[in-house]
């Protein structure tokens, strides 16, 4: 082998051994930034898991907030359908009140009169109450006989009134806001001669439409 060969491999090898020495300091610059990198990784994960830890327990409160929420709300719905009549109830005690008191006065120390104008006080009072409370009466006398609202109870022949006419009342209605609570209970007038036009009316139109 000639000298020029021989300082040719010599020379490779140093080269090989300079080679290596860099690749372990590279490698050690590696695990120092790896080190690094994981060591902020955790501390990442940590501080996430410190994040999820809160959300999770503010989530917990605001289901909990939720449902008692929800429970209070029904008790209450439960609470106004229970005692939703308590203040009506209430201001009908006060008419009670004024019942006893009438007739807690000895007939001989009191004169009919008065006894009439104090019971008629009381009706008013009681009146108002209900008005207040959004019942409203239903008195057709005089009115047009109305199925939904009237109830027939007797029929009088009359012929000074047009026919279908409420002629008496013998029991009052009440409606409650826009619904019927009672109807009321009426005597209706039939007039033969209305009766008798209506008759001659529905004929002729029937004749006029089948020719």
């Amino acid at each position: 082998m000639s000298k020029k060969k021989k300082e040719k491999k010599k020379m490779t090898a140093n080269e090989v051994v300079e080679e290596k020495g860099i690749e372990e300091v590279n490698d050690e610059d590696n695990k120092v930034d790896l080190s690094e990198e994981l060591k902020k990784a955790k501390e990442e994960i940590a501080k996430l898991k410190e994040e999820v830890a809160r959300l999770k327990d503010a989530y917990i409160r605001k289901v909990a907030d939720f449902d008692n929420l929800k429970k209070r709300t029904q008790k209450e719905k439960e609470d106004a359908i229970k005692y939703g009549n308590a203040n009506l109830l209430l201001s009908i005690l006060d008419v009670v009140d004024n019942f006893e008191r009438a007739v807690a006065v000895e007939p001989e120390n009191s004169d009919f009169h008065s006894f009439y104008e104090g019971v008629k006080l009381i009706e008013k009072h009681l009146k108002d109450i209900l008005v207040a409370a959004g019942v409203e009466e239903v008195n057709p006398i005089g009115q047009p006989f109305d199925p939904f609202y009237h109830e027939a109870m007797m029929k009088e022949i009359r012929d000074d009134v047009p026919d279908g006419t409420v002629t008496e009342v013998y029991q009052k209605g009440y409606k409650y806001k826009d619904r019927l609570l009672r109807a009321a209970k009426v005597k209706v007038a039939i007039n033969p001669k209305d009766q008798v036009r209506k008759e001659s009316k529905e004929n002729s139109e029937n004749e006029e439409s089948e020719a």
